[in-house]
């Protein structure tokens, strides 16, 4: 009787064991999930924009990385989102201090992101893809208005030029430039992301004490993100 308990005990015992070590051969949660991350996402996910946005009731931060299609007929929303000043202050030091260090790693990711795109193979891409929108243009009756290449800026893309902006939006969506450009986007920004992993785990595990500094009310003074006045 106690040999047959015992039987049972230890096939009890090795399937638990089977159970253990199978989730410690399972590849182990990690914080870094920024190739799953939306693009849109971006910088919610990873530089925390919507928790800075809550604490100083601003809009959400680091708008240059939430990559969307280009788009000519609406004006781009302020990088720093209106976030900054008292409301910052107000948080306390070490509030202060881990938004510094999310704007410092921001800081650098959008610098190196910007040398990648404009050099090499990334810059002729972009080149290829702005020639399709500018002879669209030119079929739709635009010339060139400034001096040097043909670029979107010296066609005059983006300027209070409404009827120019229009057709331009047209012309992005009809010749694929738009879907281009950010596909383009997406996968160098996440490139740059790739090199700076560990520091993206360290900033993610910073939510719960922004979010912790929430508080409400307004009476804040908005300045330049990262510069309180």
């Amino acid at each position: 009787m106690s040999g047959g308990i015992v039987r049972v005990f230890r096939f009890v015992l090795s399937a638990l064991l089977i159970s253990v070590s199978g989730c410690a051969a399972a590849k182990p949660a990690t914080d870094l999930t920024y190739q799953d991350v939306p693009p849109e996402q971006i910088a919610n996910r990873i530089f925390l924009a919507d928790s800075i946005a809550e604490v100083e009731h601003c809009a959400p931060p680091f708008a240059d990385v939430r990559i969307v299609r280009p788009n000519f007929t609406s004006p781009q929303p302020p990088v720093d989102g209106g976030c900054g000043g008292q409301a910052r202050i107000a948080a306390g030091q070490e509030y202060v201090d881990a938004v510094s260090r999310i704007t410092a790693l921001h800081d650098t990711v959008v610098h190196e992101w910007d040398v990648r795109l404009k050099s090499g193979p990334e810059a002729a891409e972009t080149r290829a893809l702005a020639a399709m929108l500018l002879h669209c243009l030119d079929r739709a009756g635009f010339i060139q208005r400034g001096p040097g290449d043909p670029s979107l800026e010296s066609y005059g893309v983006g300027t209070a030029d409404v009827a120019l902006n229009n057709a331009a939006q047209r012309c992005s969506d009809d010749t694929g430039y738009g879907s281009g450009i950010a596909a383009q986007r997406v996968r160098t920004l996440k490139s740059v992301l790739g090199l700076h992993e560990s520091q993206i785990n360290e900033i993610t595990r910073l939510r719960a004490l922004l979010v912790s500094c929430a508080r409400p009310g307004d009476g804040y003074e908005r300045g330049r993100f990262g510069l309180p006045e």
